[in-house]
């Protein structure tokens, strides 16, 4: 499987036309650079890659904070990295391949609701974006990733760059939602398959 490109600049060309995205990139540029974050091409969201909602909440939560006059790494950074859990719970037959411990969530029999995808990722992103990005994350970013899916985790966010994640994240979720079939997905009640040619085709 192809998943990794040195060209993400030229990749990414339904974005960066515009003319804030230079600065947004120069941010960005070492994680999307780095292999473990490419790696979430290959991570199912929904009916598109985490990689792709990555890039899209972290670009526009830049925007939002640049306009409001927010810390705007904070916002840039907490976005690349909210939804970046070390299991994939979706399935993807290349990401076995690639290495089985991506799987490691979409096989385990959940014994509780305080198990399923929707209400532990938050947590685990948190923690992986400490362990693979230490340079590029403070508790500040780490924070705003651990509370981004409040109200489904009672946690608020404690700073305003986190509510503009966790709102940018929503706006951008919110078709999942307008679908009720959908709902269970989610947070994680229901498997879904989605293979790599599917993913990347969106």
């Amino acid at each position: 499987m192809n998943y990794y490109s040195k060209d993400v600049y030229n990749d990414l060309k339904s974005i960066n036309k515009c003319s804030f995205f230079n600065e947004w990139y120069s941010i960005v540029e070492p994680i999307l650079l780095s292999d473990e974050f490419q790696r979430r091409k290959l991570f199912p969201h929904h009916d598109d890659s985490v990689w792709d909602h990555s890039i899209d909440v972290s670009f526009k939560s830049f925007l939002v904070a640049k306009f409001y006059k927010l810390d705007v790494y904070t916002a840039t950074i907490a976005g690349l990295l909210h939804d970046f859990y070390p299991y994939a719970w979706q399935y993807n037959k290349d990401l076995e391949t690639l290495d089985k411990k991506y799987l490691k969530r979409y096989h385990q029999k959940h014994k509780s609701i305080k198990e399923l995808h929707g209400f532990v990722h938050a947590k685990e992103a948190s923690i992986n974006a400490a362990k693979y990005f230490p340079d590029f994350v403070n508790p500040k970013i780490l924070s705003c990733i651990e509370t981004h899916m409040f109200p489904l985790n009672v946690k608020p966010p404690l700073y305003l760059e986190g509510w503009v994640v966790t709102c940018v994240d929503k706006k951008i979720s919110v078709r999942i939602l307008k679908n009720v079939p959908e709902l269970p997905s989610y947070v994680g009640l229901k498997k879904k398959v989605k293979t790599t040619d599917t993913i990347l085709q969106k």
